[in-house]
């Protein structure tokens, strides 16, 4: 019995150890054992089991091989030899050298040198001590050791010259003289004819010589006695992936396809699932250069098809960066449906986050899409252009949560600004050319809805300042303002309607849209202006706060990613984006807090006038009231007046680097 720890490199060693305490401690066990019994064992699956047993049995025969080729120069058994005629000693034996070996006997070199032979060019003392064992063992190998073995002794060569051949034409045949002895080996051998019993041991030796020779492929060589160069030998364990990453991508592999089977059914699922995506794709986001790809799919034994459902086909995948985009597609999906559940539940942080990060995630799908080399058809749903305005469409769908969001809260200037940039977002989707007109004309309808909506909310929260700060002229130019714009969605989507290609859906979703822009506009309840009359008003102003997409992952397959510095990775530009968005934000909070202040103060003193003309407080503490109030008044339209244009901010911002720093290299 071997034991398994001989081939604990080629298994591991925690998997020898855990086989030992399951049985198996040797070789020849792990080879007899069956695939489920390997399997039970914790952390072996059915390809590793499979491994391992053809493992322990390719080694296993190359051990028979060594045992053989030791039994066979141990017993000196000499090769094979013809009946019918003579044969010279086999100078394969000698190895690389055997071509220097110029002696005319084997006796001879049995009987010579060390020294002698190593003056040889190209043979060293320790080689030629090795001839010359192999020699005289030959030579006792001829030797009779039964009796009754019948030899035919041929002269020497001495004795063949003092044989006279008469010079006929037609030589007659010449018999053998029985007085001859063998006591010089010429450099044939002596012929030894083998009777029935013994030419059946001869056959079976034959057999076995021929059998070593082709199984010495795998170690060692009986030619020349050496081993052979392991890089020829063969390996079932040489792959792309280490055999643990493996196993990993699998499991990832099995849990995105539950995760995209649950999509399919309507299944409920959990937000730490859509980890199992960005685990996947860190694995697999490498640069493969010249391998082929279709034999590492073939290795890591994956499902290798895609179902379009759009193109409604099947499509077969033979490059792992498309298998990337797939998978982020999934990842998209599932962000979106978490999106609409947060939603459902009034969990509006919680669907802004989960559509933004559905926007990424689409964005990264179009990124792997368009980096890879050897995908030839890759369908519609993973089209480059697909994927990025499905990005762009969800960002616009988080920009919208968020303005609902804020109308909810009636912070109405806050919604009033995000409407403003929920339209500009909407506005470059309705310009994108596309070939569906259908969409085109719905974005246009819209972002012009959009912007009347922020006109709409700016109106109502000029209506909720103190009534000494409402201005009623301004308030009812916003609203005209409000009504052109809807008037301009009323108009597009009645349009929409005489079409005759739409699905009565899509009727139904215009059908919609026009019975709540009628409800603003009898709202508003403001004339109708023209062109010229809009354009002098001004429009609130736009916020995003939903940034510009960043994807998580950048595809390694081109050479200039590969070469892109690790430092200008960081993302810097976007924390410094997300920081400045959100001193943004808390501004415009601080903005209207202070704006509250001063409505507050401004009530205060002209009470105060009030009682100081009714003669209901004395002239020293209204002055004292009227200086202290006019102080703090002061100093708020200074915190505004800070805010909004500070002094000190054009030297910072020379000081400062820039936003979005070059990335030309």
């Amino acid at each position: 019995m071997h034991s398994i720890m001989q081939i604990a490199n080629g298994i591991g060693i925690l998997n020898a150890e855990k086989m030992k305490q399951r049985g198996i401690d040797s070789i020849e066990k792990l080879a007899s054992s069956s695939v489920e019994d390997l399997i039970k064992i914790d952390g072996i699956g059915a390809y590793s089991a499979k491994s391992y047993v053809e493992l322990a049995k390719k080694h296993l025969k190359s051990m028979r091989t060594r045992e053989r080729i030791k039994n066979i120069i141990k017993k000196n058994k000499s090769p094979a030899v013809s009946i019918t005629g003579t044969k010279a000693c086999d100078l394969m034996l000698f190895g690389t050298n055997r071509h220097k070996v110029s002696l005319d006997s084997i006796k001879k070199l049995a009987s010579s040198n060390e020294e002698d032979i190593s003056r040889l060019k190209g043979i060293e003392i320790s080689n030629a001590k090795r001839y010359i064992d192999i020699a005289k063992n030959y030579l006792s190998s001829m030797r009779p050791k039964e009796e009754g073995e019948d030899l035919v002794e041929i002269e020497p060569r001495e004795q063949m010259k003092e044989i006279k051949i008469s010079n006929d034409s037609k030589l007659k045949k010449v018999s053998i003289s029985p007085k001859l002895k063998i006591k010089d080996y010429p450099q044939k051998l002596a012929v030894k004819t083998q009777t029935l019993k013994r030419g059946g041991t001869y056959q079976k030796m034959q057999d076995i010589d021929v059998k070593s020779t082709k199984r010495a492929s795998y170690g060692i060589d009986i030619k020349t006695g050496r081993k052979k160069n392991p890089k020829s030998s063969p390996s079932i364990l040489k792959t792309f992936f280490p055999f643990t990453t493996m196993q990993k991508i699998r499991f990832l592999h099995y849990k995105i396809k539950n995760l995209e089977e649950s999509l399919w059914k309507n299944k409920e699922f959990s937000f730490t699932e859509l980890n199992y995506v960005l685990n996947y794709i860190k694995i697999l986001n490498v640069n493969y250069k010249t391998q082929s790809q279709i034999k590492i799919l073939k290795e890591l034994d994956i499902s290798n098809t895609f179902y379009d459902p759009i193109d409604k086909k099947e499509i077969k995948i033979w490059d792992l960066i498309f298998e990337c985009s797939r998978a982020l597609w999934v990842s998209a999906q599932a962000h979106s449906i978490l999106s609409k559940k947060y939603e459902a539940e009034n969990l509006m942080e919680n669907a802004i986050v989960a559509m933004v990060e559905c926007s990424k995630m689409y964005k990264t799908a179009a990124y792997f899409s368009a980096a890879c080399t050897r995908q030839e058809d890759r369908g519609f749903t993973l089209s480059v252009e697909n994927l990025e305005l499905s990005s762009e469409e969800s960002r616009v769908f988080a920009q919208a949560l968020a303005t609902t969001s804020e109308e909810n809260k009636r912070n109405y200037s806050m919604a009033s600004k995000l409407s403003a940039g929920l339209s500009a977002l909407t506005k470059r989707l309705a310009f994108v050319k596309r070939n569906d007109k259908i969409k085109e004309n719905q974005y246009k309808a819209q972002y012009q809805y959009d912007i009347g909506r922020a006109c709409h909310l700016k109106a109502k929260s000029l209506f909720i300042l103190s009534p000494e700060e409402i201005d009623e002229e301004r308030i009812e130019k916003i609203q005209k303002k409000a009504n052109y714009y809807y008037y301009k969605a009323e108009d597009l989507w009645e349009n929409m309607l005489q079409e005759t290609t739409l699905n009565p859906v899509e009727k139904d979703c215009i059908k919609n849209n026009l019975s709540i822009v009628n409800d603003y506009i009898i709202e508003n309840d403001a004339e109708l202006i023209g062109d010229s009359e809009a354009l002098e008003i001004q429009d609130p102003e736009p916020l995003i706060i939903v940034p510009e997409n960043l994807a998580p992952f950048i595809p390694r397959t081109t050479s200039y990613l590969n070469i892109y510095k690790q430092t200008d990775l960081n993302f810097d530009a976007y924390l410094r984006y997300k920081n400045l968005m959100a001193d943004v934000l808390v501004n415009f909070n601080k903005i209207e807090e202070l704006n509250n202040n001063k409505a507050g103060v401004g009530r205060t003193i002209k009470q105060l006038k009030i009682l100081y003309e009714n003669n209901e407080i004395d002239i020293n503490s209204f002055t004292e009231l009227f200086e202290k109030y006019s102080i703090k008044l002061e100093i708020i339209e200074n915190a505004i007046r800070n805010i909004r244009t500070p002094e000190n901010k054009k030297v910072q911002n020379k000081l400062k680097s820039p936003l979005i720093e070059s990335t030309a290299r």
